[in-house]
């Protein structure tokens, strides 16, 4: 695993973040850190539904399906990594800074 936010694979990207659940920030992108992103969360962290607003709001946020972004650690954690097919490193950090300025 690699120490930094985002990195290639062969099939897209990954994506390293820490979530906040119940967070009553509007914002999604809280903190861009050395080693993740801070995500501000509406749900709580009950039963998946973090997760999957975590999933569908990143999805938005990246123009892609949810099918196209997997999670592959941290299923009951507040730190995760997502896969992001389709997508490289560069396009994604891209996008969380020009979202995170705002």
């Amino acid at each position: 695993m690699k120490d930094s936010i985002t990195w290639d694979s062969d099939q897209g990207c990954f994506l390293r973040v820490v979530v906040k659940p119940k967070s009553r920030e509007e914002n999604l992108v809280a903190e861009i850190e050395q080693k993740w992103i801070v995500i501000n969360l509406k749900s709580a962290a009950r039963e998946g539904k973090a997760n999957t607003e975590l999933v569908k709001r990143l999805s938005k946020l990246l123009g892609r399906s949810s099918s196209e972004i997997l999670l592959v650690r941290g299923h009951r954690s507040r730190e995760k990594i997502l896969q992001i097919f389709g997508m490289s490193a560069g396009e994604v950090l891209s996008i969380v800074k020009s979202v995170h300025k705002q």
